[in-house]
């Protein structure tokens, strides 16, 4: 491990917590009529979910500090009187640069276990850059990512989405997706 990088006690405490509540959260089913931007918080948001209230909290200061750079990533509507904000990958990542926990693929900084993880797939427009999935890392080998915890399609026939445990094979999809990772406060 880095020598810069000193994790204290605490932190790998939080981090086992995270891990297990993510855990807990694997098989848990969302219909695919639910409203993304209206519902309520829910297993579709696993790092909002693993991370109560913390996370919720810190969002809602931050917000408070930095409305126009929140506005500015999802429009005049974009703020906590909504469940959407909560949910948003990009209102996330936002939040945990401010607060210096994000850290870019390929940082010197190791991605451990109990870490949340970030994804953005080619498949949404040629100039689209906004993050649009999260989940928790729940294995490391090697050095590298083996699994992690994230809502996917639903493999039943009513469709849907699923908290699944996945394996992140190198090269994959999945692999060429991943943006960067970080502790949650």
């Amino acid at each position: 491990m880095n020598q810069k990088y000193q994790v204290s006690p605490a932190r790998t405490e939080r981090r086992d917590q995270l891990k297990k509540a993510a855990q807990e959260l694997i098989g848990t089913k969302i219909p695919q009529e639910f409203d993304l931007h209206h519902g309520p918080l829910c297993a579709l948001d696993i790092l909002m979910v693993v991370g109560s209230p913390w996370l919720k909290i810190g969002l809602e200061k931050d917000f408070s500090r930095d409305k126009s750079g929140y506005r500015k990533i999802g429009g005049r509507a974009n703020s906590p009187k909504a469940p959407y904000f909560y949910r948003s990958t990009a209102n996330l990542i936002h939040y945990l640069k401010r607060q210096g926990f994000y850290l870019p693929r390929g940082s010197n900084e190791p991605a451990e276990e109990g870490m949340a993880c970030f994804f953005d797939f080619d498949d949404r427009g040629r100039f689209n850059f906004t993050p649009d999935r999260s989940g928790i890392i729940t294995k490391i080998e090697k050095g590298a990512i083996a699994e992690l915890i994230l809502v996917q399609k639903a493999q039943d026939p009513d469709g849907g989405f699923e908290v699944s445990c996945v394996k992140l094979v190198p090269d994959s999809e999945l692999d060429r997706a991943l943006i960067g990772y970080c502790d949650l406060p």
